[in-house]
């Protein structure tokens, strides 16, 4: 029997407290703070606040431009510039999260036209520009599976059958099963699966969430003096054949959801339980929608009437989503150091 596709629509690990074991992942190392670090961060904010008050187009995409431009700054450090785009993807996040549902779809629409080339360009800076200098300078590699040589590939399989395959839980998607509920900030994968073997007919989509509890880059051995990583995603993906024993994988696509915020804080949480309105807090609706850019216009558009999102606030990322978490790679970097 195929694991984990469940029949009730619901995402069995969406709220599923974190359990302690030898599999989870060590925490993620914290650099200290430097003065001339400190220093150059007030900097960073003062010359930000200057461009807010002089710059008339809207707060997100000054905040967003000027972050680049730092980002793209060959006389700041490397680690740096790492983490100055990872603070451009929180700003993002933050503003459609807290600040866009306040606003008129027409202001939303314009404002995310308006952030996509700036997104798109951050893409470019990390691939080509970042992620190179890393390697020269830190020895530091963030590979895709097709990279690894076959002793790596089967060091990765190993990982994932004992740490990743007991934390997945495929949720199918089809005429017999709801569409489930997707958490706000996940990283998910759409895989569209066929079955000609069981003479069942296809199977047109399973969910599959990247879990949270383990580190978004994951270390793989290596013979040489590079430090090798591949993205979580990535170790989750190159195994699906073991999630999906006598089927066939058609496609698979990344997509990202973030819900407007509820307005509930700390102490009021478990009030708002009790009154019943957890679910309400939950389901707030999506915001944006990030799909990667292989994702066919077909495959958008149903992903976005599934989730209830205005195409206009998609977005197609060329590239790893979420890169705030660029901040864990460059605290590994400089833990190296």
């Amino acid at each position: 029997m195929t694991r984990g596709l469940l029949d009730d629509g619901h995402d069995s690990t969406e709220h599923r407290p974190p359990t302690v074991s030898s599999n989870t992942p060590p925490p993620v190392y914290v650099a200290p703070v430097d003065a001339d670090g400190v220093a150059r961060a007030r900097v960073l904010a003062a010359g930000l606040k200057t461009r807010l008050q002089s710059d008339e187009n809207p707060a997100p995409v000054v905040e967003a431009a000027y972050l680049l431009d730092q980002a793209r700054n060959q006389y700041r450090p490397l680690l740096e510039r790492f983490r100055i785009l990872g603070l451009l993807s929180s700003v993002l996040d933050h503003y459609f999260v807290e600040r866009a549902p306040a606003i008129s779809e027409s202001d939303q629409g314009d404002i995310a036209a308006r952030l996509d080339p700036l997104v798109r360009r951050s893409y470019e800076e990390l691939k080509e520009s970042l992620l190179p200098q890393l390697s020269a300078e830190y020895h530091i590699e963030v590979r895709r599976p097709h990279e690894l040589t076959s002793g790596q590939r089967e060091y990765l399989r190993g990982f994932f059958r004992q740490q990743l395959y007991p934390l997945l839980t495929p949720l199918a998607v089809d005429p017999g099963h709801p569409f489930p509920f997707i958490s706000s900030h996940s990283i998910n994968l759409l895989v569209h699966l066929s079955s000609p073997d069981l003479g069942i007919g296809p199977l047109s989509y399973a969910r599959i969430k990247v879990p949270r509890l383990m580190s978004r880059f994951v270390s793989i051995p290596s013979m040489t003096k590079k430090q090798l990583y591949i993205w979580s995603e990535d170790a989750v993906t190159s195994f699906l054949d073991e999630l999906f024993p006598g089927m066939q994988i058609e496609s698979v696509y990344l997509f990202r959801v973030l819900r407007a915020a509820s307005g509930i804080r700390n102490g009021d949480e478990l009030e708002a339980q009790s009154r019943g309105l957890r679910h309400q807090q939950l389901s707030s609706p999506v915001v944006r929608l990030e799909v990667e850019t292989a994702m066919p216009e077909s495959v958008v558009d149903w992903l976005s009437s599934n989730l209830e999102v205005p195409l206009q606030l998609c977005l197609r990322s060329d590239g790893p989503l979420a890169l705030f978490q660029l901040v864990d790679l460059a605290n590994l970097a400089q833990s190296l150091e």
